[in-house]
């Protein structure tokens, strides 16, 4: 198992397994024959593992029925390039962003000065990439990337997305008003899916908690939930129960402050006609 994502994805899922059954890592590898430090290894992906060592582990760790079966194919297929990985070198921040909103079983992102990235169009997108100095070689590539990453919201056991976006990434025109009316029609029909939770939050409510920057809150099955900080050109990935803990805060505020979700539609249908009308 080398330190890729995905290697990663699994170390964080056994550790989680064996601290929701309150065992230390010494108990663990006693009953495997291994050593703490090679367990720790293990967790850490830091050293490589077999399927038969990981269904070792699951039954020790009483890891059975679904969640089992599910550790095991990523045991399988741990080697196995994903779709971000073929022919294409991808930031690592990137890949990591993209393997954790693949497993993530709840989403929660807030953005301030942009239509969220799960919700672009081809055309919105490659405004923001050209404005964002991206070079013209590689726009294609990043627009294909952040389309292709919006399966998760439609693949067979869809990721649950809530979405607080703020009022000025309506107001902005980014790419004129035909640009503009194909985004938000592509967000209210999203809205629609049952899965999916938008929210706006109007410019009348003033300051609030998503004004720091955006972030993404990502939940897991049994991995502890982590927060990405999107940067221009970076990003930033916390995962300490205490710093994350302040982001919970944060979602816990904009619920409060931001409109609910049937007039949150209504408010981007308002602007979604005054742009169909300067299209026209």
């Amino acid at each position: 198992m080398s330190n890729s994502p995905r290697a990663r994805a699994l170390a964080k899922e056994l550790r989680a397994a064996r601290n929701e059954v309150g065992l230390s890592m010494r108990l663990v590898g006693k009953q495997l024959g291994w050593s703490e430090a090679k367990v720790s290894r293990v967790e850490n992906a830091k050293q490589g593992i077999a399927e038969s060592d990981v269904s070792a582990i699951l039954a020790v760790l009483r890891v059975t029925g679904t969640d089992r079966d599910r550790l095991l194919k990523m045991a399988r297929e741990i080697d196995q390039p994903v779709w971000w990985e073929l022919g294409r070198e991808l930031p690592e921040q990137l890949t990591a962003l993209i393997d954790a909103e693949q497993r993530a079983v709840r989403i929660t992102n807030a953005s301030l000065n942009t239509i969220p990235g799960l919700f672009q169009t081809r055309a919105y997108t490659r405004e923001i990439m050209v404005a964002g100095s991206v070079p013209d070689d590689e726009i294609d590539d990043h627009v294909s990337i952040r389309q292709v990453r919006q399966g998760v919201l439609s693949k067979q056991d869809p990721a649950e997305l809530c979405s607080f976006v703020d009022e000025t990434a309506l107001l902005r025109p980014v790419g004129g008003a035909r640009v503009m009316a194909e985004q938000l029609r592509k967000l209210v029909s999203a809205a629609d899916a049952p899965n999916i939770t938008l929210r706006v939050l109007p410019l009348e409510v003033g300051a609030h908690a998503g004004l720091s920057g955006t972030f993404v809150v990502m939940e897991f099955v049994r991995a502890r939930p982590i927060v990405f900080l999107e940067g221009r050109s970076s990003g930033a990935f916390i995962d300490e129960p205490e710093d994350v803990s302040l982001f919970d805060e944060a979602v816990k505020s904009l619920d409060v402050q931001a409109a609910d979700p049937a007039s949150s539609v209504e408010i981007v249908s308002t602007y979604l006609k005054k742009y169909e009308g300067e299209a026209a």
